[in-house]
């Protein structure tokens, strides 16, 4: 009887990154991109990990990928070892930082992006606090210009903002699935406070379009928006990245016009030191996370 232990290979994390890159994206030439290879060495990639698992992980279609079922088991794995290992490169790599960073968001996409980066933070970062300020686009540009917050995400403005947009996602018409909120005449519409980015573009977007609409909700906090919308109250504008499987995507065809994108920018203080910038880098990234989201929704 033969006892010797069967070989196990080790998964190459190379590997792993570019399956959960492709996994992400959607598409073989979206993850080159993003792993910084040519679309050619991805394909080899790939090959190389289906023979070291020996299983397909993908099924190939004509404009994107999916996972075949044992793709959906090693995705899985592949980001809990890719985690594990980002975070130990970041404990040995990172400076021993220490203090605390003020970080301003509006009250709008507080709950979309900053919830991942401030646990992404503490993470690399344990020795630091954040300071978190909630506010709306005009008093956070205004508050990061005068040094009371290091680090500020607002919506982005050409005309007042000198640095370039960090994300952008498409705004658009959220209702409840199976809901009657968008048969009712005016339509109520569940919309944030006054001075809102999206709600400018929604009331200029349903003028211009001569929709039949009261505003039936506001609230500084799009958490009451979706609470609206998900109650069957009312349809809101929103951005792609919250859509879950209780809301659905309304447009055109629904008799609603096109809203376009919202960008945000990211703002620092004078003086900017480097416990900021490390935070400033978190920021940025978990921002092209939910922008590649938005990519795949809205594809």
């Amino acid at each position: 009887m033969n006892t010797t232990p069967a070989l196990i290979h080790n998964l190459d994390l190379d590997l792993a990154r570019t399956f959960v890159a492709i996994c992400e994206t959607g598409n073989f030439s979206r993850a080159a991109e993003k792993v910084h290879r040519s679309a050619s060495a991805i394909s080899l990639q790939v090959k190389k990990l289906e023979g070291m698992v020996q299983r397909e992980l993908f099924k190939r279609e004509t404009r994107r990928v999916s996972l075949t079922e044992d793709g959906e088991v090693l995705l899985g794995y592949a980001r809990r070892l890719l985690k594990l290992n980002d975070e130990a490169m970041s404990h040995f790599h990172a400076p021993e930082f220490s203090g605390i960073v003020r970080l301003g968001v509006p009250n709008d996409t507080g709950i979309i992006a900053i919830p991942e980066i401030l646990k992404r933070f503490a993470d690399s970062h344990p020795h630091v606090d954040i300071d978190v300020h909630l506010g709306p686009t005009y008093n956070l540009r205004h508050r990061v210009a005068d040094g009371e917050i290091d680090v500020a995400v607002f919506s982005y403005d050409p005309e007042l903002d000198p640095q370039p947009p960090i994300h952008s996602e498409p705004l658009v018409w959220l209702g409840a699935r199976h809901g009657t909120a968008l048969d009712k005449r005016p339509v109520p519409m569940a919309m944030a406070e006054q001075g809102c980015y999206w709600r400018t573009m929604a009331l200029k977007a349903l003028d211009e379009a001569d929709v039949n609409y009261r505003i039936a909700y506001t609230s500084e906090f799009c958490q009451a928006q979706i609470a609206a919308v998900r109650a069957d109250l009312a349809i809101a504008p929103l951005p792609i990245s919250v859509i879950s499987d209780d809301l659905v995507h309304l447009g055109p065809r629904h008799g609603l016009p096109k809203l376009g994108e919202y960008r945000m920018t990211l703002a620092k203080r004078d003086g900017f030191g480097a416990v900021e910038e490390a935070l400033a880098t978190h920021v940025v990234a978990g921002f092209r996370k939910i922008s590649e989201r938005g990519m795949r929704l809205f594809a």
